[in-house]
């Protein structure tokens, strides 16, 4: 998405103003579970599927230290029912009482949390609630401003699907290569007959803890028997705020967008977050680099090189406030190691993601940095295509 797209920037000052007069308080959740470190796999999942929470705090005497989500449970492919969570909780950015909803979207998507911990103001991190994406929505699904913004402005495109007749291991591993927890299911003509979530794969597979999350690796059971059989969906020409409805009314994350009955896009709490965040006046661009090994770090001049280049080639066509790239390191075969880098550029309202493998730390942030400006690139192309369309 792209709030450039809107056409006009008078839209994105009123959306702030009328966004900026709600604090973390107005939508604060006092009513959440809890888990402790010595909780099993099995008792997270439980308190999951009985909560509807995809991100549940951990306690310890007293204090919060940290989150077990289902994206954490999702990679890690080897845990079981016993196996206890205390070496699976991640840290996800905290809140406050007095943040605005401007910041709490930015850190949802800076971290892909569903939902964040609300701390109070004091040494002994004690936790006092939880926003939840689904919140924000529905404050944003009340703001006047978004009827004039189009859902073709912001819905992603292309969009990822999974076939009915596809195998769950096929839907999983989609889902693990692209960082996601829902996706359209169409026919074999690519009508829409369903979505499928996190929720739908753990009710089906996880029976008290008896698997291993591991068999979701192998499950050859027809995505048609897991999904949902009714998708709610908006038309490409739809204003936001009937997509914002539509998940605010039935609780939904995900409105698959349609053109001629076909999927051509997908509008997600995660993109109406990002318009929210977009309001955010910044002055510079953030860049974080993590991963870079000692020896790596000889390297760091060149890298930043690479990226200046390719970043001023998008700033011709928007607006970039942050980019995150991080480094990882695996044997592929003998001793050598190969690097496998992945990267998120958030332009103006929209979050570009890429990833590159390469056995050459410069090669492979050339070949990074180019796929993310080349999305940008595409995605302004499409965006033109559908405003004349519009016309």
């Amino acid at each position: 998405m792209g709030i450039n797209d809107l056409q006009d920037h008078k839209k994105l000052e009123i959306l702030r103003s009328q966004i900026e007069g709600f604090k973390v308080s107005d939508v604060l959740n006092t009513e959440y579970p809890v888990l402790s470190p010595e909780d099993r796999v099995k008792d997270a999942l439980a308190a999951m599927k009985k909560s509807g929470f995809q991100d549940i705090p951990v306690v310890e005497d007293g204090g919060y230290i940290g989150m077990m989500s289902y994206g954490t449970l999702l990679k890690n492919k080897g845990v079981t029912g016993e196996s206890k969570i205390k070496g699976l909780v991640s840290g996800v950015p905290s809140l406050t009482t007095e943040d605005t909803m401007m910041t709490v979207a930015e850190k949802m998507v800076q971290s892909n949390s569903r939902q964040l911990p609300v701390l109070a103001g004091n040494a002994k991190r004690k936790i006092v609630g939880v926003v939840s994406r689904g919140s924000i929505v529905d404050i944003v699904s009340r703001l006047k401003t978004i009827n004039e913004i189009k859902v073709w402005e912001i819905m992603t495109n292309p969009v990822e699907t999974v076939k009915s007749t596809d195998t769950l291991d096929t839907a999983l591993n989609l889902m693990r290569a692209l960082d996601i927890r829902t996706v359209p299911v169409v026919s074999g003509d690519g009508e829409i007959e369903g979505v499928l979530g996190m929720s739908e794969i753990i009710e089906h597979n996880w029976k008290g803890g008896e698997r291993s999350l591991a068999d979701f690796t192998d499950v050859k059971i027809e995505v048609s028997s897991v999904c949902t059989d009714v998708a709610y969906t908006v038309s490409w020409d739809s204003d936001l705020e009937s997509a914002a409805d539509l998940m605010v009314q039935y609780g939904i994350s995900t409105v698959p967008v349609l053109e001629s009955g076909k999927a051509v896009g997908v509008v997600t709490q995660y993109d109406i977050l990002e318009v929210v965040s977009a309001c955010k006046e910044r002055d510079t661009l953030f860049i974080q680099l993590s991963g870079l090994s000692e020896d790596d770090k000889e390297f760091t001049d060149e890298i930043y090189k690479i990226i200046e280049n390719e970043v001023a080639k998008v700033a011709k066509v928007g607006s970039p406030s942050s980019l995150t790239v991080h480094y990882a390191k695996y044997k592929e075969s003998g001793d050598r190691q190969k690097y496998s880098v992945s990267a998120r550029l958030a332009v103006d309202s929209e979050v570009f993601t890429a990833k590159a493998i390469e056995w050459d730390i410069i090669k492979v942030t050339k070949d990074l940095m180019r796929k993310v400006s080349d999305a940008v690139m595409d995605r302004k192309d499409e965006k033109d295509t559908y405003r004349r369309r519009k016309r």
